[in-house]
């Protein structure tokens, strides 16, 4: 077993590598690690390199001063020899360019010697998914970096690049997720995710609106729960159902439920949708099932703007066309928007030749069916 073992300090490292994706911070811990290991002052992980019109994503154990972080993201990155270094090799500054030639530069002189920095070793990792660098420097007290410092990151550079590759996927995830959120939300549509035991794990923030409202539906001891005791009976057995058919999901199944109470006679809509099991680790926080809410009095986020665009309506007109989606008579339009009956007339008129249609429900069902909801 002997070729298979690795000392305790190495473990800590390769852990620090993997789990920097996950730390509010990436990779810090790992950066702090690293600068010990090597005995440097600074390092870095620029995960997305500066370049012009774009300052990066730059990870630092130690940052010298903000103007200095700045400075380099913002200017001094353009100015930067030490670049485009060998694929996936480590290497050090001396072995790169001849060190008269860069101790000489403009880039040292201005950025490097105020911090102190004199030697560097680095690596550019580059993958479909990764174009990153790594970089440890030392002070010109210190000798360079040699073989034993070279080697560490030898060893550490490929579980660095699949962390890298990892945190790209769990970005993308989150990206993902986050607008699908948004478009949600802008339909005034509530979303909770419920684990295996129906405790709540997320919901938006139309959802947590809702739930602050005396809609009969709160949150009892982390779980979704019904005022009306036969709702909340009804409510339960969906959910068992629901859980029931995860693992053999039919893609249309969903049920669902209104929940009324005495001073919301139209009530609130539930929608409950199973989430299939996912073919991660079993995890008692594992999303298991959907509940999206729907009050059918809650105006929807609409975008005027977007509706002129779409339809080329003036912003008076724009306007009078959302008040009327959300439900609005003309006349309660032109009240609140504080214009005549007449002018709102003339407005509707022109709004119908300009989209088409002749009538306000079909005008009312055009602006629902477009993008401006979700805008």
């Amino acid at each position: 077993m002997s070729e298979y073992s690795i000392s305790s300090a190495c473990d800590k490292l390769i852990r620090a590598v993997y789990q920097g994706p996950l730390e509010d911070r990436p990779w810090q811990n790992f950066l702090c690690l690293l600068r010990d290991a090597v005995g440097a002052n600074y390092a870095t992980l620029l995960l997305r390199p500066p370049q012009a019109g774009d300052a990066g994503v730059v990870l630092n154990a130690l940052i010298a001063s903000h103007d200095t972080y700045s400075s380099y993201n913002e200017t001094y990155f353009a100015l930067d020899p030490f670049v485009n270094l060998p694929p996936n090799e480590v290497i050090t500054l001396g072995e790169f360019l001849p060190l008269e030639e860069y101790h000489n530069s403009d880039y040292y002189h201005e950025y490097l010697a105020p911090t102190g920095v004199h030697h560097i070793m680095g690596a550019d990792m580059k993958a479909p998914t990764v174009d990153a660098r790594l970089r440890v420097t030392r002070d010109k007290d210190i000798a360079d970096f040699g073989e034993k410092e070279k080697s560490i990151c030898r060893l550490i550079l490929p579980h660095l690049q699949q962390s890298i590759i990892l945190h790209s996927k769990i970005m993308k995830t989150e990206s993902e997720r986050a607008l699908y959120a948004d478009v949600i939300g802008h339909m005034s549509m509530g979303a909770i995710i419920l684990d295996q035991h129906d405790r709540v794990v997320t919901s938006n923030r139309v959802a947590k609106k809702l739930l602050q409202g005396n809609f009969g539906l709160t949150i009892i001891d982390g779980k979704l729960s019904i005022e009306h005791r036969e709702t909340q009976k009804q409510f339960q057995a969906l959910l068992d159902q629901a859980k029931s058919l995860r693992t053999s999901l039919k893609p249309a199944y969903a049920k669902a439920l209104r929940v009324v109470n005495n001073e919301n006679i139209t009530g609130l809509g539930l929608l409950i949708k199973p989430i299939p099991e996912s073919k991660s680790t079993k995890g008692d926080s594992n999303p298991a099932i959907a509940i999206f809410i729907s009050d059918p009095r809650q105006p929807r986020e609409q975008s005027a703007q977007l509706l002129s665009e779409l339809f080329n309506l003036t912003p008076a007109e724009a306007n009078l066309a959302l008040q009327l989606a959300n439900g609005l008579t003309l006349d309660e339009a032109s009240t609140e928007l504080g214009i005549s009956r007449n002018t709102a007339k003339t407005q509707l008129s022109s709004v119908f030749s300009k989209t088409g249609v002749t009538r306000q429900t079909n005008l009312v069902q055009l602006i629902l069916k477009s993008v401006a909801p979700i805008g």
